[in-house]
């Protein structure tokens, strides 16, 4: 595409103390020349930008004249016959490097007008740190998918302290087998770079997450046969938002992304009877493994204080399993009841009942002892939270729903929240 650039303001007459459009100087640069400098200064840079513009792309430049008409006149004959030249490089380097044109004929009376160059297209070694920071934000704003690399994400909820906040941690799952690995000594190393946005139903941004994950693994881990997961976390009000995240790994500048939706209930909505108690449940977490954490309970839902310091239970976010590993369960009920349905105030209060089955079609092939909360273990969030571990050991390999059996007695109500999860050991997955 060839430019042609027009300074609108034609001829102009530059004085040293300016004109209606600046204010007054102070000084002695009125004086001296100073002033006279600098505006000539900025005229003639405003000028250079659109004559390089111009002159790299094949067109012409017009300035200092009055008379728009040969501008347009210039455009409309380079326009109306030319030649259209094509070639193909045989520089397959793709470095991002200026490369110079030159066409001639074998006429002397003709003169010859085009660009004189291009830029080479550039790979991810050649781009710069502003460039690779551009086409992560371009795809993160783009309407189509990459699906270089492979990925997979889930949001979870649970309230926050404040009213009406809710706090979303979002799991990305990567597979290894994705990533490609340098050998750095004794240790595989990698880099990731991530970028996510949550927007609600008008499209306005609510938050974004930006972060660099850099990977070091013993080579004995074999990572291509296990998940990269990386956890973040945004404070939301309640609605329906949309989230995208966009994964590169740093070797070969390949890229994922992936697109989802979650709806956040509103809990500070009353019942619509008096007599009537819903449950309000948070998002049920599955997870097979424990992480050190250094963040506090109240900071993050999956985070929990046992003897030895604070743990994070890391989402199984494929619901698959091994029969060597624990099958570890995460939920909270907020606000439950502490009067009986007709209104009469129990001696006991909170009276929740909840347990865990195992169904193969319709036959209940395990279930946890029934447990009993009697009292909010959670005040800051006026929650009672729930945490599971189920062996696996006795389970054959297979496909399991998985029930979740939650009841305020003291309320009159229950939930019986649903998935499905796949038990598989080592040796069938390597089949």
């Amino acid at each position: 595409m060839a430019i042609y650039s027009v300074d609108a303001r034609g001829l102009q007459a530059v004085t040293p103390l300016g004109d209606a459009t600046t204010g007054s100087l102070r000084g002695t640069s009125g004086y001296n020349g100073a002033a006279l400098q600098n505006n000539l200064d900025a005229n003639f840079n405003s000028q250079e930008v659109m004559a390089t513009l111009s002159s790299d792309t094949g067109g012409k430049s017009f300035f200092d004249d009055n008379d728009f008409s040969p501008a347009f006149e210039r455009v409309q004959q380079d326009t109306a016959s030319y030649y259209v030249i094509g070639f193909r490089s045989t520089n397959l380097l793709r470095d991002g490097r200026y490369r110079r044109l030159q066409i001639q004929v074998r006429r002397s009376d003709v003169k010859l007008e085009y660009r004189p160059g291009y830029y080479a297209p550039a790979d991810f070694r050649h781009s710069n740190r502003e460039d690779r920071e551009r086409d992560l934000e371009a795809q993160l704003s783009s309407d189509l998918p990459a699906t270089d690399v492979s990925l997979y994400l889930q949001p979870f909820f649970f309230r926050a302290d404040s009213p009406n906040r809710y706090t979303v941690p979002v799991s990305l799952l990567v597979p290894g087998s994705q990533i490609p690995f340098t050998r750095g000594g004794s240790r595989d190393k990698a880099t990731l770079d991530i970028i996510g946005a949550v927007k609600d139903a008008k499209g306005d941004t609510l938050g974004e997450t930006r972060d660099t994950v850099k990977l070091a693994l013993d080579a004995q881990q074999q990572v291509s046969r296990k998940n990269i997961e990386y956890t973040t976390s945004f404070t939301l009000p309640s609605g329906t938002f949309h989230l995208k995240f966009v994964v590169r790994e740093n070797e070969t500048g390949k890229m994922g992304s992936f697109v989802t939706d979650i709806t956040v209930p509103d809990f500070s909505k009353r019942a619509a009877s008096p007599n009537s108690h819903p449950i309000k449940l948070s998002s049920v977490v599955l997870a097979s493994q424990q992480s050190p954490s250094q963040s506090k309970k109240t900071d993050n839902p999956l985070t929990f204080t046992t003897a030895t310091g604070n743990e994070q239970l890391v989402p199984n976010l494929p619901h698959v399993f091994h029969p060597d590993q624990s099958l570890y369960f995460l939920y909270e009920v907020y606000d439950p009841a502490t009067s009986a349905p007709s209104g009469v105030r129990l001696a006991q209060g909170v009276h929740l009942l909840t347990s865990i089955e195992l169904l193969q079609g319709t036959t209940k092939v395990f279930e946890t002892p029934l447990v009993e909360a009697r009292a909010v273990n959670i005040p800051g969030r006026d929650a009672v939270g729930f945490q599971f571990t189920v062996p696996l050991a006795s389970l054959k390999d297979g496909l399991y729903t998985c029930q979740i059996n939650v009841i305020d007695d003291a309320g009159g109500t229950f939930s019986f929240p649903r998935t499905a999860l796949l038990v598989r050991s080592p040796a069938a997955a390597a089949q």
